[in-house]
């Protein structure tokens, strides 16, 4: 029966992927000195929600829902590159964190209010 839920589905896709990006930009940061080394992000959230309803097929969907299919993309951080190339900010990468961070709060935040409302819809006490 949870499996069905769609909502626990996207929740669940929502914390991989707070996690995921966070990896990311933890890299980002331990490479902030490395010459010539190019700032990296996931993909936004919304354009693979977007991949995911706009599919026809539920298996098309989960794919899209699938980490393995999240592209990591460049950086478009404020600011130019420093004279040897590295395009990290570290200014950036903390705000791209807390991001990542709140994210995965509110992933797992609805992961349990679905669970405590189906707790409740079944009898028993959230």
């Amino acid at each position: 029966m949870a499996g069905d839920l769609k909502i626990l589905d996207m929740a669940s896709a929502m914390a991989r992927y707070a996690a995921n990006r966070h990896q990311i930009l933890a890299q980002n940061i331990s490479n902030a000195d490395t010459n010539g080394y190019r700032a990296k992000d996931l993909e936004p959230f919304s354009n693979i929600v977007k991949r995911a309803t706009g599919t026809l097929s539920e298996s098309a969907a989960a794919r899209a829902l699938d980490d393995s299919s999240w592209r990591v993309i460049e950086s478009s951080a404020k600011g130019a590159a420093s004279p040897n190339g590295n395009t990290v900010s570290l200014e950036d990468q903390m705000v791209r964190s807390v991001e990542a961070q709140q994210a995965h709060e509110a992933a797992t935040a609805i992961y349990k209010k679905t669970i405590d409302i189906l707790r409740i819809s079944l009898g028993r006490n959230a």
